[in-house]
């Protein structure tokens, strides 16, 4: 008799890994039937935002900029900020006449604030000029 209760018990643990294994595959088919469905509305999309892109650059001339611009601050290390305050210090050097903070990030290939920081510790740097029309020079 105590063999009955076990065989019992294990043909319901049978029963519940059969289940368990039946449903976990539904699962499955259900989510991989999600992800082609998702696949074919971002195709849709993408397809609806190259056309839209088309418009806007015919009707303005410009290309359509993709996404969130800027926003992706990048931290310096120490290395590379003193190879920006170098190449700061040649860009500066280099300008006889003078040259706008703009034209040394343009150059420099950095961020504002991060060619900003490098222009202040610059020495013998002078300027000239307010806000926009600031020109830098090395004294």
């Amino acid at each position: 008799m105590p063999n009955k209760p076990t065989n019992m018990s294990l043909s319901a643990i049978q029963k519940i890994a059969a289940i368990q294994d039946k449903a976990n595959k539904e699962i499955e088919a259900l989510k991989q039937e999600a992800i082609s469905e998702l696949v074919k509305k971002m195709a849709a999309v993408k397809g609806e935002l190259a056309a839209l892109q088309a418009e806007y650059e015919s009707l303005t001339g410009k290309p359509a900029k993709e996404g969130k611009t800027g926003g992706n601050r990048k931290r310096l290390s120490a290395d590379e900020k003193a190879a920006l305050l170098l190449r700061v210090s040649e860009i500066i050097k280099n300008a006889r006449d003078g040259i706008s903070m703009g034209e040394i990030v343009k150059q420099a290939g950095e961020s504002v604030s991060a060619v900003r920081e490098a222009v202040k510790a610059v020495k013998g740097v002078k300027q000239t000029g307010a806000k926009a029309s600031t020109l830098y020079f090395l004294k």
